[in-house]
């Protein structure tokens, strides 16, 4: 795919959609959080038992992003998770670390964008690692609708969430992944980034509105 080097938009509400079919056999789940059951839909979040994960985290593509993100906030506190899922919190936001790679998990109504990122100051920057975006069912059921790599933004928020990411050039070419299985993959390498690198043990600053 040939990128310019200019603001590219990501649209979260195109037609991909996840696969209701994967393999999640490398992965074991905890019954922790009552409403997201271990025996719920692969379309659904469930909590990752991360002692299991542990011993299973070189298993490729096994990892789902949605998990990720509700482990990684039940783990913060069960009632940081229920503020996440809560009806009545039409935003939330946590940022996680304050240098080095931090990790963004934003939803707003049913949208959810989740990030790993640098913030290059000097550049007034960020540099998204790993980035995906989903939309959220009202089933419960969470679409992967855009993933990408080495994606440069605005250090401003409100341009992150309108999708105004560029190509900066050099050695890393930003990505932005069309095929399926290749958005599979990448939301996955994130996912694997959030529990390895247990960003919930950092300083969150979380906002809700």
């Amino acid at each position: 795919m040939s990128i310019k080097n200019e603001p590219v938009a990501m649209d979260i509400d195109s037609d991909h959609s996840a696969s209701d079919h994967s393999d999640t056999s490398q992965v074991s789940y905890t019954d922790a959080y009552e409403s997201l059951p271990s025996s719920g839909p692969a379309t659904h979040a469930h909590i990752v038992d991360l002692g299991e994960y542990i011993d299973h985290r070189k298993e490729n593509g096994t990892l789902k992003l949605q998990d990720a993100v509700v482990t990684t906030l039940y783990s913060i506190s069960p009632d940081t998770l229920k503020s996440f899922l809560s009806p009545t919190v039409s935003t939330f936001k946590a940022v996680f670390g304050k240098k080095d790679v931090q990790l963004v998990i934003w939803r707003k109504g049913l949208e959810v964008l989740v990030g790993t990122f640098e913030n290059h100051t000097s550049m007034k920057a960020f540099r998204f690692e790993h980035l995906g975006g989903f939309l959220i069912g009202y089933d419960g059921s969470w679409h992967l609708k855009v993933t990408a790599s080495n994606a440069y933004s605005a250090n401003r928020w409100p341009e992150v969430w309108s999708g105004k990411f560029e190509d900066r050039g050099g050695v890393m070419k930003m990505t932005v992944e069309v095929k399926e299985g290749d958005m599979m993959k990448r939301a996955s390498l994130l996912a694997d980034c959030m529990l390895t690198m247990k960003y919930w043990e950092l300083k969150a600053d979380i906002k809700m509105t």
